[in-house]
């Protein structure tokens, strides 16, 4: 190596590195080495030492190019060629330059074949080497696959340096062999840079090059060390010639699969080893997912399962090179490059390219990087790279699809997960193509599941990614996660909502989240509209101590029990949807990031669902030091901010302080569920408590109180803590079944009180699987059976204890009833005068009522009135949960309570069934509604239901005005209107509370029916 190439060399480093350097200064740690490597082969050639090894600007090169893949490809193709060249040219007989020249020509290979390729045809572009055939022009479009080809191709306004035109041998063409571009280089630039040596002629130097390619050495570059320009010219046209003849222009230089697998197939099969590699590899990839994404890899499985079933079918009778490592590496390589190659196909709309046979080449890569671990075991990083490249083919495939949302971000969640639990930044430097999918990984998971969720399939037409030169498309997907969350820094209601996000995505370490946000930041071009590097830098920052911040408040927060936690909710999960009646899941972490903003104690918080366990709605004791201080929920942001608004309205300027709490605050954390992309909150409702209480709810309070404290209790409830909103009452006149979902028409006008929902919503609950399964019928409960003789006969209902009384067959069947009245279907023959009269008589019909209404609790539950305090006989009560509050029906509480009474007070047996529906039969008429008698011999525990029931209906019968006394039917339609719900409500003790209300609201439709009946005969 002569020291006037050394100086060439040295020149072009610098340069590189000064505008490096001066485009993002916060690479100056990184770069410090390569500033070193210079330094000292600068002192050497100046104190002229008689050997200059090159190694040192070979290296610098090498880290410089990271930097230039990302703004300039042909500069980072550049200094890779030079870096090759300068190890290449060094005594490397223990191989220890081999690594990175293998690195520097797998990048190489990344960058693809160059943008202009010399050419010695007529007609040539001026400037180019003769002979050279132009290559393709490596191009990209926005939201193509980040990391691959397209993903290097610097975007508009990227850095670019000075022309390299006479500063280094240009490429003689793009093609080439799998193990890197065969590079052909031209001495004509060369010469004209170099001054003449005495050592060797250009002849020699071009011989030396056509031999090196013909050897299949990947690299070829032939400097001019003497003689004349023309010679030189001359010379390395010949060179180029015979590198075109070798590799013609048309040659692609990632072969199809077929072939690949043809050529695997040309030695001895193997299918047992192919077998035995196949399970291998599917026991290391599910326990890196269980290691690292427990939670969120649960969705892959089956898919990752089918895959692997697929795999030896697909290499059947394919070689195993397992005593050739060389053989094996460069196996993977080939199918690496095929996949990448077929992915960005793929990425681009190709629809000739099959998914899932994709899905299976990846695999295969993977597998045969898996083999070459036995060799090299330091080689584990590339099987990871590949099981990440199979990873970004299934996110690819889901990006849009609005089915797919929650496999989605289980999938880029996974991604990284991984990545970042198993790749130290070495080795993802030697793939760095993984930064890509990475980070067009992280962009999906916050535009989807950050704090402002978009639906996969407007993904791309969200303005937060909108290229700013083009209406019509988006900047680059690997640049998704840094414009949002620069501009999610103004926008601090969205703060502690991305902190939890980035966590989450960080396994909740702090190192991770550090690693997470470098990995974003470090490679953000112009092109993706980020800012200057100081706004950048600023950004940076701010993320990172939000997510430290976050960090460290979730520390501070205990979780005791936590009843909505299980299934995709545990270890890492967010939230998300339960199987079953589409309940809501939360993790502990969630749960600790929105009690840390909430309720935050001096000391730490802790917080417990045991209180509420059961409910649907993730509901929270929160305690400190000294003792309860209030209660946090976690609800859909719609219900939380007309909670807040309800509490503002009716119950701080209604409610007696002791009787409510004193503060309700909803948190700025919102997160997007993760199934169908709806946005959850929390809400807490603080100084409901004094230190010393011990907080129960009004059902476990009934169930251990002394009976003679029950009426009292109940009677204080309903006279005293809400007493302010019953004495609101006022005379109405409308249609009663606006009041009730179970009875409201479709087309009824809209209503504050349990918005979009209906009869027809309310009958589709009652065909859920889970309902189905719960009275064993298949489908559900149908509406369309006038009597309950078809559902005794088709479901577990008929078994039931409670129903053995041949006599309940012709008993009413209560949707049949509420489907009519809400007008949905046509009537049944003979039933019209029925529904008239139900309907639109003066005295009995519902839609022109004359009622009573007040301020109504909307969802008053023996879970929604607390009861604390050291006197067990005398509790103190506390109202909570005002999302449904609103001026209703007078009816509407007393109902509701009970009905939840009946239905979630006890567990009943057979014995106490047959108490209870007598009861309750002979409560529906006259008199024994409002002064029900209590039989002296009723069990103890149905005693108990009884004396709170019939206090409450007597509290209800108080209220009536006196020249409009309560009918009847007015109370009958709130029970059957409330009954029916708790039906298919999933949070009871078992079956037998599940087909209680059904039963006991047939009770109450059969009594309607025959009320209505007798008085059109004119009994």
């Amino acid at each position: 190596m002569t020291q006037d190439i050394l100086r060439h060399s040295a020149d072009l480093l610098e340069r590189a590195l000064d505008d490096a350097l001066h485009a993002d200064p916060s690479r100056e740690m990184r770069l410090r080495k390569a500033r070193e490597g210079l330094l000292k082969t600068r002192e050497q050639l100046a104190n002229g030492y008689p050997y200059i090894p090159g190694y040192r600007i070979a290296n610098g090169a090498s880290t410089v190019a990271d930097y230039y893949m990302q703004t300039n490809i042909e500069r980072a193709r550049e200094l890779l060629e030079l870096a090759v060249h300068l190890l290449e040219s060094e005594r490397n007989d223990d191989g220890r330059y081999t690594p990175t020249i293998e690195h520097c020509r797998e990048r190489l290979e990344l960058l693809g074949p160059p943008a202009h390729a010399s050419a010695a045809a007529p007609g040539a572009v001026p400037g180019q080497a003769p002979g050279a055939v132009p290559g393709p022009v490596p191009g990209a479009v926005p939201g193509s696959v980040p990391g691959s080809v397209q993903g290097s191709t610097p975007g508009p306004g990227a850095v670019s340096g000075p022309a390299s035109a006479g500063l280094l041998p240009q490429q003689a063409t793009g093609t080439g062999t799998a193990d890197g571009p065969v590079v052909a280089v031209s001495a004509a630039a060369a010469a004209t840079a170099v001054a003449p040596a005495s050592e060797g002629t250009a002849a020699t130097a071009a011989a030396a090059a056509v031999d090196a390619v013909a050897a299949g050495g990947g690299v070829a570059v032939s400097v001019a060390t003497g003689g004349e320009t023309a010679t030189a010219g001359a010379t390395a046209g010949a060179t180029a010639t015979v590198a075109a003849a070798r590799f013609p222009s048309h040659m692609n230089p990632t072969r199809d699969w077929d072939t690949l697998l043809g050529d695997w197939r040309s030695g001895t099969p193997d299918d047992d080893t192919v077998r035995r590699l196949v399970a291998e590899l599917g026991a290391r990839i599910t326990e890196l997912f269980g290691k690292h994404a427990p939670v969120s890899s649960e969705s892959l499985l089956p898919v990752l399962e089918e895959d692997l079933h697929e795999l030896p079918a697909l290499l059947a009778h394919a070689s195993v090179p397992g005593d050739d490592a060389q053989a094996l590496h460069q196996r993977a390589k080939d199918a690496r490059s095929t996949c990448r190659s077929e992915m960005l196909s793929y990425a681009k709309g190709d629809t000739v390219v099959d998914v899932r046979v994709l899905r299976r080449h990846w695999l295969a890569s993977a597998l045969w990087n898996y083999a070459v671990e036995n060799h090299w075991h330091s080689s584990g990083y590339q099987t990871l790279a590949d099981i990440l490249g199979y990873l970004q083919l299934i996110q690819i495939s889901y990006r849009y699809h609005e089915a797919k949302r929650e496999q989605l971000l289980d999938v880029t969640e996974t991604a990284v997960l991984l990545a970042l639990g198993e790749l130290r930044d070495p080795e993802l430097n030697r793939v760095p193509y993984v930064y890509g999918w990475l980070r067009h990984a992280i962009g999906i998971h916050l535009l989807v599941g950050g704090p402002d969720p978009t639906a996969p399939k407007e993904l791309r037409f969200n303005e937060l990614i909108q290229d700013p030169r083009f209406a019509d498309r988006h900047i680059y997907a690997e640049y998704w996660a840094v414009r949002v969350l620069n501009r999610w820094t103004e926008e601090n209601r969205h703060r502690s909502s991305v902190a939890l996000t980035l966590l989450k995505l960080s396994g909740w370490k702090a190192d991770q989240l550090n690693r997470l946000l470098d990995l974003l930041y470090s490679a953000t071009g112009f092109y993706g509209d980020t800012g200057t590097q100081e706004e950048r830098r600023e950004a940076l920052a701010f993320w990172r101590k939000a997510g430290r911040d976050m960090l460290a408040t979730i520390r501070m927060v205990r979780v005791a029990r936590n009843p909505w936690e299980s299934g995709s909710a545990a270890a890492t999960g967010f939230l998300s949807m339960g199987d079953q009646d589409a309940s809501v899941q939360v993790s502990n972490r969630l749960l600790q990031g929105i009690a840390a903003e909430l309720a935050p104690g001096p000391q730490g918080t802790m917080v417990q669902g045991a209180l509420f366990a059961g409910r649907p709605v993730p509901t929270f004791l929160a305690l400190d030091s000294f003792g309860p201080v209030g209660v946090l929920k976690i609800d859909e942001v719609a219900k939380v901010r007309r909670e807040k608004e309800n509490f503002d309205r009716f119950a701080e300027a209604y409610l007696r302080p002791v009787y409510r709490a004193s503060k309700c605050v909803v948190g700025s954390t919102t997160i997007a569920n993760s199934s169908n992309g709806d946005l959850y909150q929390g809400i807490f409702t603080s100084y409901v408590f004094r230190h010393r209480d011990e907080p129960k709810t009004l059902r476990d309070w009934v169930r251990t109180a002394d009976p003679d404290a029950l009426q009292p209790v109940i009677e204080e409830v309903f006279m005293d803590a809400l007493g302010p909103w019953l004495s609101q009452a006022q005379r109405t006149i409308g249609d009663l079944r606006g009041e009730y979902p179970a009875l409201r028409p479709v087309a009824f006008e809209l209503t504050s009180y349990a918005p979009g929902k209906n009869v027809e919503s309310e009958l589709e609950h009652f065909r859920l699987p889970e309902v189905a399964e719960i009275f064993g019928i298949e489908g559900g409960l149908p509406w369309q059976h006038r009597t309950l003789e078809y559902l005794l006969d088709n479901s577990a209902l008929g078994s039931s204890p409670f129903a053995a009384d041949p006599a309940y067959k012709s008993v009413t069947n209560p949707l049949w009833l509420v489907a009519h009245m809400a007008e949905t279907g046509r009537r049944d023959p003979g039933t019209e005068d029925l529904f008239e009269r139900l309907l639109y008589d003066r005295q009995y019909g519902v839609t022109t009522a004359s009622y009573l209404t007040c301020i109504c609790h909307g969802d008053l539950h023996g879970e929604n009135v607390l009861a604390s305090g050291p006197d067990g006989r005398r509790p103190d009560l506390y109202v909570i949960d005002f999302e449904t509050t609103h001026q209703g029906h007078i009816c509407k509480d007393f109902a509701r309570l009970e009905s939840a009474l009946w239905s979630r007070t006890f567990s009943w047996n057979q014995e106490q069934l047959q108490q209870v529906r007598t009861w309750f039969v002979g409560s529906l008429r006259g008199t024994a509604m409002w002064e029900p008698a209590i039989p002296e011999d009723a069990d103890p525990d149905v005693r108990r239901v009884l004396l709170c029931i019939a206090k409450l209906r007597a509290i209800l019968k108080g209220c009536e005005q006196k020249n409009w006394p309560f009918g009847e039917a007015e109370y009958q339609w709130a029970l059957l209107a409330s009954l029916l719900p708790f039906a298919r409500y999933r949070d009871h003790e078992d079956q037998v509370n599940r087909h209680l209300p059904f039963l006991l609201a047939a009770d109450v439709a059969d009594v309607l029916v025959e009320h209505a009946e007798g008085a059109g005969a004119g009994h």
